[in-house]
């Protein structure tokens, strides 16, 4: 799977962010993708099958 998270310091509302970050990891499990990504603020958003391609 691929999940998708925003990058987010804690304690921010997503209305008081003035831009939108995201990043993306491949892993088997939720905890598998966050830990490619350890030392990130991350909030999940999503995931999607390994090459499902994202609509227009």
């Amino acid at each position: 799977m691929i999940y998708t998270f925003l990058i987010v310091a804690q304690g921010r509302k997503l209305a008081e962010l003035s831009r939108i970050r995201t990043i993306s990891a491949y892993g088997r499990t939720e905890a598998e993708a966050r830990a490619y990504l350890a030392g990130l603020p991350l909030v999940f958003a999503g995931r999607r099958p390994a090459g499902q391609e994202v609509a227009a």
